[in-house]
């Protein structure tokens, strides 16, 4: 079992690797992660060994790889910056009270992913579309 997960593990990693010229995950406490309530679930994912494989092929094929912090990326709105509150899992939806930009939850929060990533690398979240 391990080695079919690791294999396509691979597979993901280098697939992405094809598609993207940058890619940045969050930073994430995978310690924390694995202790709260959907812990089990986290190692079953083994997202430390994703992240590790997807570094490797990124280097492999010359793509830029960056973890970026994940502070609060689920509760900061991509279009304005505002920051709109905890939110439960079971609420799936970003909605911001501010600028009215309403997208799925997980979408809002790799936006905030892509805009730190870019920002780190020292260009405009603009450039990057």
């Amino acid at each position: 079992m391990a080695n079919c997960r690791k294999d396509w593990h691979w597979k993901l990693a280098h697939q992405l690797c094809k598609d993207a010229g940058m890619i940045f995950v969050e930073d994430l406490n995978l310690v924390g992660l694995s202790r709260a309530m959907l812990g089990k679930h986290c190692l079953d994912a083994f997202w430390g060994q994703f992240f590790t494989i997807l570094e490797q092929a990124c280097f492999k094929h010359g793509v830029y790889f960056q973890k970026v912090s994940a502070h609060k990326t689920s509760q900061i709105c991509p279009s304005c910056g505002l920051e709109t509150g905890k939110k439960e899992l079971s609420e799936r939806t970003h909605s911001c009270s501010s600028c009215g930009y309403t997208t799925d939850r997980d979408v809002a929060a790799a936006q905030v992913v892509l805009i730190r990533g870019i920002a780190a690398v020292g260009h405009t979240a603009c450039d990057a579309f």
